[in-house]
């Protein structure tokens, strides 16, 4: 037996150990081992400048591998690229080299700064900026420099003053800076080459922004070559042409981490999955570990934390967005130092900001997709040593097909990444931007999408058209802006007071379902419970609460379809499915409440008046048949049951979190499927695509559980606004065997009847 394999045995033996006096275990694993990519030519054999092959050689560099000497070649021949390895193969190399090459070979004549390399987060560019210097500025003598929010003036004014070679920055700088700096767009009109790093994250909204602020860049860079990078991108090719607006040439590197981790699903047990993931996390740092956990929600982050603190003495940070910058960085450098053994995390962890040595990566639950969980377990074992990686599995229809079918999840691809160009918010946003960066517009020589976000524009007074063209209302569009400058969000934000002190905000229509008057509500390791929810003023009032409150709320609702408009048709077999514009009314009735660490039914609530809230999106429609269930309220349990599956099979075939996509189903059979963004995401717009795999899981999930009529496991959600009520397993079956055996042909749409339900 090799010291890795012994390794990994004696990691698995001591976590089964600690397993057992809670009555869970280990289900499955699964061991990765991975060496070095396929090796490419000498570095002296790659055509590489002089200086470029003695640097490298400096670094104990001596060969290219086999990608990298490709990407080389391609950005000789002037493609635009998008490059895809997996972490720690070497993938920043892949697009650095040659900008460095190019800037030996032509530095005389090229006008600085030559490339723009985009991070997601400024922790994430001042991260590779130590990286770029020791090869660019310590060895080869070239300039790099940081403009982001926090670049101080002075700084700036150097940089705009005496450009570096390479800039790096974020998309949220090169969005404000376009629209608001005539310096800022002299000096990236300049650039002749721009990289897209982290490319995976640009998915859903924030892919849908950064396609535009890239748009925009274009008509200022207009020769600029356009890189991409990324670990876990499925369809590298469909997304570079989306965000980059021109076809590109994929460059493959090994999809697998470097290195060697052990991969253990873990039975949740008869506690709540956030119960356990406290346990698990604090066993680990009792047992002389440094862990990071992941989970997708804000307020599970904030509740595994507090249980970890409570029930088991061990501090364990929180890494969320809605936290302060300075609270993040803060928990950043403490973890790093070792001064913090335990962090849980949202997805803002899974990027490659420096955390040092880490052990363990414990995932609550299965993440968003299969490309979250690469780069979630890439985190662990770098540094020479195996790595665990942890997931529990419990409750959850997705969660118990892969405890059926374990071998199956390690077998997928990296998820698709989704973006929609179509989103009229996000649209309305840039096109505004635009306007501000040009000074004047001719509709006719941009994008459809822009094209009619100008109309909305004029209509709501930012803009004036004369004759043919479209000239900003300055003072009027810069305020919009001001208020629209998240590229992580398009719909509005509600911002939380306590004591008339801003401490953070929520984008709606998510806070509907955190902030409704009596939730608890976590927010910094500190429990508040919401006074008030104003939906006009975009305000909510919490108060702080006793630390041993000891219960949590979830929402009573239910979802409306007001109007589709269809933008594409298709057939499903005997299915007709509608992709458009969807009109969602949210009615938010009342709370359950529910004990912190059973998750036990403590008591309902029901408001007098339901809060309201109204917003467009994308989604899919289609109506099911009645295979011949007479009872009026089986045939609502079963359309109801199809509902909530084909969201749940949805999520690992469109590479969907939980909550990126909303359902309602009706008596009349009409379900409908649609993206929780005003706006959209793109996510819907996958399933649409792919609605056949979607039914085909969905019919696997409810052929394969062996409840009697319905479970967590199989038709029930945690996201139910009706309390997971009127849910048949067996009925649903019944309703999807009798459209995938083929037992219709075409199916007879009444019109769509009954209350909805969510």
């Amino acid at each position: 037996m090799s010291s890795v394999d012994a390794e990994i045995e004696e990691s698995i033996k001591w976590v089964e150990a600690r397993l057992a006096p809670v009555r869970s275990h280990i289900v499955y694993r699964h061991v990765e081992v991975a060496g070095d990519p396929p090796p490419g030519p000498p570095v002296e054999e790659a055509g590489l400048h002089g200086r470029l092959v003695e640097a490298l050689k400096a670094l104990g560099i001596g060969r290219l591998y086999e990608f990298q000497y490709r990407a080389l070649e391609a950005f000789r021949r002037g493609r635009d690229m998008v490059i895809v390895s997996g972490t720690g193969t070497g993938k920043t190399e892949a697009f650095l080299l040659p900008v460095l090459d190019r800037l030996l070979r032509s530095w005389t004549s090229i006008e600085r700064p030559y490339a723009l390399i985009l991070y997601p987060t400024k922790a994430l560019a001042r991260d590779q900026l130590v990286r770029f210097k020791k090869l660019a500025e310590g060895l080869l003598g070239f300039k790099v420099a940081v403009l982001d929010g926090d670049t101080p003036r002075a700084e700036r004014s150097r940089i705009y003053a005496d450009p570096p070679d390479i800039l790096v920055s974020n998309p949220d700088m090169l969005h404000v800076g376009m629209a608001f700096s005539d310096r800022f767009r002299r000096l990236v009109s300049r650039v002749s080459v721009v990289v897209l790093d982290e490319m995976h994250v640009y998915s859903g909204v924030f892919g849908s922004h950064v396609k535009w602020v890239l748009y925009r860049l274009s008509r200022l860079a207009r020769d600029a070559l356009f890189i991409g990078s990324g670990a876990t991108i499925g369809n590298p090719g469909d997304l570079g042409r989306v965000l980059f607006d021109r076809e590109v040439e994929v460059i493959e590197g090994p999809l697998r981490r470097r290195g060697a981790a052990v991969h253990v699903f873990i039975d949740q047990g008869h506690g709540s999955r956030w119960t356990m993931a406290a346990f698990l996390v604090s066993a680990l740092v009792r047992g002389g570990m440094k862990v990071l956990a992941f989970v997708d929600s804000q307020q599970m982050a904030e509740l595994i934390a507090r249980i970890a603190s409570r029930r088991y003495g061990v501090r364990v940070g929180v890494h969320r967005a809605g936290l302060s910058p300075e609270m993040r960085r803060s928990v950043e450098e403490e973890f790093r130092e070792g001064e913090l053994r335990a962090l849980v995390a949202t997805p803002t962890m899974e990027l490659g900001v420096d955390i040092g040595d880490l052990d363990a990566v414990v995932m609550a639950h299965l993440p968003r997709s299969y490309s979250s969980y690469i780069q979630r377990a890439g985190r662990a074992g770098r540094r020479g040593r195996a790595g665990l990686v942890a997931t529990i599995l419990g409750d959850d229809p997705i969660e118990a097909y892969y405890l059926r079918k374990p071998q199956e999840y390690f077998k997928q691809r990296p998820s698709p990444s989704y973006v929609e160009p179509g989103n009229r918010e996000i649209a309305r946003v840039h096109a505004a931007a635009l306007l501000l960066q040009s000074g004047i517009l001719d509709p006719q020589g941009i994008p459809a999408a822009l094209r009619d976000a100008l109309g909305e524009l004029e209509r709501a007074g930012l803009a004036v058209r004369v004759d043919s063209r479209y000239y900003p209302k300055w003072r009027a569009i810069r305020d919009f802006l001001e208020a629209q400058a998240s590229l992580r969000s398009s719909g509005p934000m509600v911002k939380i007071y306590e004591d008339g002190r801003v401490i953070g905000q929520r984008e709606l229509p998510q806070a509907l379902f955190d902030l409704y008057p009596d939730a608890v509500y976590y927010h910094g390791g500190r429990v508040y419970i919401s006074r008030s929810l104003d939906l006009t003023a975009l305000r909510a009032e919490v108060k702080p609460v006793d630390a041993e409150l000891g219960v949590y709320t979830k929402p009573k609702y239910t979802v409306e379809v007001a109007e589709i408009v269809p933008l594409d048709e298709r057939r499903a077999g005997p299915l007709r499915l509608v992709y458009g514009d969807v009109r969602i009314v949210v009615l938010v009735e009342g709370y359950i409440v529910r004990e912190e660490f059973s998750g036990s039914l403590l008591a309902e609530r029901d408001y007098e008046e339901p809060l309201r809230w109204e917003y467009w999106t994308k989604g899919v429609a289609t109506v099911f048949p009645n295979p011949g269930i007479t009872s009026p309220t089986r045939l609502l349990s079963a359309f109801h049951a199809v509902e909530h599956t084909l969201i749940a099979a949805a999520r690992p075939v469109v590479g969907a979190a939980d909550t990126d996509l909303g359902g309602v189903s009706y008596p009349s059979g009409h379900i409908v499927i649609y993206d929780s963004a005003p706006g959209g995401h793109g996510a819907s717009r996958l399933v649409f695509e792919r609605f056949e795999r979607v039914m085909e899981l969905a019919s696997d999930i409810l052929r394969g559980c062996r409840c009697e009529d319905g479970c967590p496991r199989c038709v029930y959600s945690p996201y139910c606004g009706s309390g997971n009520r009127f849910l048949s397993r067996t009925a649903a079956l019944e309703v999807l065997d009798y459209v995938l055996e083929g037992k219709v042909r075409r199916i007879r749409e009444p019109p769509m009847t009954g209350k909805p339900l969510a």
